[in-house]
């Protein structure tokens, strides 16, 4: 009796576990180094190390420039790579009429060249890292007409 009391309590508690949704971090740590080649998995858990104590989470990446974590919750973050491109990553909930804790990550690359040059792509990931979907969402990297017409003539 008590045996098998003690069994369908480990049994209910690894379930609980067992459902329990990867935070962002968890999504982070697992994201694969292709995605982002230079920041190594080192990279990723000491800047998620740093968050969770509060401090600043700067590292060198692998190309020897400054990435900071700029910020850290349940279903986000935030990477400034350098000082062109900032990335932002979210999971998101998908909605299915059988379950709805499905959940797809969401990262949106914004390259910042000035005020007037910037561009955002949009990938979206399934929980398993698998791209699903790709999309230009604003682009200002091309030239406006009354830019040409400032331009030297050769």
């Amino acid at each position: 009796m008590r045996k098998s009391l003690l069994a369908c309590m480990l049994l209910a508690s690894s379930s609980v576990v067992a459902q329990q949704e990867p935070t962002m971090a968890d999504l982070f740590k697992a994201m694969p180094d292709s995605l982002m080649p230079y920041l190594t998995t080192n990279n990723r858990l000491d800047m998620i190390d740093f968050m969770e104590a509060n401090m600043k989470a700067e590292i060198t990446n692998s190309l020897e420039g400054r990435t900071e974590m700029t910020a850290l919750t349940a279903d986000s973050l935030s990477l400034r790579m350098n000082e062109v491109l900032r990335i932002d990553m979210k999971k998101v909930q998908v909605e299915t009429p059988v379950d709805s804790s499905l959940f797809v990550i969401q990262v949106r690359r914004t390259y910042q060249i000035n005020e007037h040059q910037a561009e955002q792509i949009v990938d979206v990931y399934s929980s398993a890292w698998r791209l699903k979907d790709s999309r230009l969402e604003r682009s200002t990297l091309m030239k406006r007409d009354e830019d040409l017409k400032t331009l030297p003539q050769f």
